[in-house]
């Protein structure tokens, strides 16, 4: 399925964590999240890195029906679906887009007193501002290389025409 611009998370912002443990979720996710017809937020610890893994209805059904083409009594089925489902928790917004994560939650993501909000096309991901800014510059040589293997039916922006 083809999703327009508008549907996807993109780009990256940094929000405080109020002493109530409240964080803004970005306007630009809250539209996102308003297409999907959905307030609540989808978040599980990512399995591989220190952050949290999050998105709307789609992202959650999207990866649902992933495991879900893996063989239907196969360890690796058995234990991805268990990882996932019994660790996301649903968040609601509140009417200013403000969400509350549960502890295990940003202890698992390191978040205390800010949390960067990273797009990532279909989900996003809440990291601890200065743990995703070591990641991004660690990977960005890998990211160069990466995207100098793209095909692409249209005219990527610098590239020779």
């Amino acid at each position: 399925m083809r999703r327009g611009a508008e549907t996807l998370f993109l780009g990256s912002y940094t929000n405080k964590i109020d002493a109530k443990g409240r964080l803004a979720t970005p306007a630009r996710f809250r539209r996102v999240l308003e297409l999907e017809k959905s307030n609540e937020i989808y978040c599980y610890p990512s399995p591989d890195e220190p952050c949290l893994d999050c998105g709307g209805p789609d992202f959650i059904e999207n990866l649902m029906a992933s495991i879900g083409g893996l063989a239907p009594f196969s360890r690796e089925r058995r234990v991805l679906q268990r990882s996932i489902t019994a660790k996301t928790f649903i968040v609601s917004m509140d009417k200013e887009g403000r969400i509350i994560l549960p502890q295990h939650l940003r202890d698992h993501a390191g978040l205390d007193g800010e949390a960067e909000f990273s797009g990532n096309g279909d989900f996003f991901q809440i990291w601890a501002p200065e743990t995703l800014q070591r990641i991004t510059a660690e990977a960005d040589a890998e990211a160069a290389a990466a995207r100098e293997k793209l095909q692409n039916p249209g005219v990527m922006p610098g590239a020779a025409e």
